[in-house]
């Protein structure tokens, strides 16, 4: 009877001892205690040139703010028209470190455009007035807190920017069709003007059966190689007068093309392309919805290459583009312009309603360009 009593005695001790660890661990969340984000870097105005698209516009910076106990904060850099108080804010990064952010005059102009055609607003060529915050959140369940508010006069761009290109004439687009100016290819684009070209490439299920890299819309030079002893390798040495490249036989590729030094090299390579998100558990429900290979005709007659599929998802249903059902190569908002619905600090990108939607990805672009159209 001792026994039993000390046995019990001991476990009401252990359970005590238990439940006061248990209340000395919790950690309670107090507004009063928080120190927010301190955003800076940015000047009075800017002036957007199309012709240098891929120079830094804004450095933005900001201080690490305090939750007043060790949390993990989400910052999301938040721009909105001035005077709207962020109702239609759309935000620019996101990430669980302290600044600095470097927007390039690209994207910030697709950030722009998109906020203005939110508003139902023309766009032109003049001065807007914008503001910017850090949104810091801890949690869904805990209301964020805001840094000082930044403001800036702005003045964008309209269309997209030119850059050098080099074309890719293969049997994937009927060799390209010379006497309508290659305008079936696909492309590398030196971003920096600097002789580099790189790009994403689908050829579907045709690289194998031969293309070539030129310079120009023409016959007149391109670039190929005799040696196919090895597949797929990681770099090639192109040179005039020889044949195909015939070695690559994989969906699609990302490639960098010195054009000095004739070198081809690949970056990354993927077989399929699909859609992985909250339809599907993040693709552990089940595999990613697959996307196709499709083009269309531009008003220039230029080809736009595009990957896509057709999804149900429900409202706030979050989803990101990735390759081979792994993340090593995927799409989020941070990678793509165009038009489409952000969610959460992970760059997914999510719709409002439930119902069918159409995803195109413009791929073989400097900047890849997403379109989600409900049906």
């Amino acid at each position: 009877m001792k026994i039993v009593k000390y046995i019990s005695a001991i476990c009401l001790s252990l359970l005590i001892f238990s439940a006061c660890e248990s209340d000395l661990d919790k950690v309670y969340y107090n507004e009063s205690e928080v120190t927010p984000a301190v955003l800076s870097g940015i000047a009075d105005t800017y002036v957007l040139d199309a012709n240098k698209a891929q120079t830094i516009a804004i450095e933005f910076k900001w201080t690490n703010p305090q939750a007043g106990y060790t949390a993990q904060i989400t910052n999301s850099l938040q721009m909105d028209l001035k005077g709207k108080n962020f109702g239609k804010a759309i935000t620019l990064y996101s990430s669980t470190e302290e600044g600095p952010y470097d927007i390039t005059t690209l994207d910030l102009n697709s950030k722009i455009m998109k906020l203005l055609q939110s508003y139902e607003m023309e766009v032109t060529v003049e001065p807007y007035d914008f503001e910017f915050r850090i949104a810091s959140s801890i949690s869904d369940a805990v209301d964020s807190f805001y840094s000082n508010v930044e403001s800036a006069q702005i003045t964008p761009f309209i269309g997209e920017p030119e850059y050098p290109k080099v074309y890719l004439p293969g049997a994937y687009c009927g060799w390209g069709d010379p006497d309508n100016s290659f305008k079936q290819c696909q492309l590398l684009f030196s971003a920096n003007d600097d002789g580099i070209y790189e790009g994403w490439v689908v050829f579907g299920s045709q690289a194998k059966d031969g293309w070539k890299i030129s310079p120009e819309a023409s016959w007149n030079t391109s670039w190929g190689t005799d040696d196919v002893t090895e597949k797929n390798p990681a770099s090639i040495t192109l040179a005039t007068g020889t044949g195909n490249i015939a070695c690559y036989d994989k969906y699609s590729y990302k490639f960098s093309f010195n054009k000095a030094t004739l070198e081809l090299s690949t970056k990354a390579s993927a077989e399929a392309w699909g859609i992985a998100g909250t339809h599907n558990n993040w693709g552990n429900a089940a595999a990613d919805t697959p996307m196709t290979l499709e083009f269309e005709s531009e008003v220039s007659g230029n080809r736009a290459y595009y990957l896509t599929a057709t999804l149900d998802l429900k409202a706030d249903n979050a989803w990101k583009i990735r390759a081979d059902n792994q993340w090593a190569n995927s799409f989020g908002t941070n990678d793509v312009e165009g038009e489409f619905e952000e969610a959460g600090s992970d760059n997914n990108f999510k719709v409002s309603e439930d119902g069918t939607y159409i995803i195109k990805l413009y791929f073989n672009k400097v900047k890849a360009k997403l379109i989600v159209t409900k049906k």
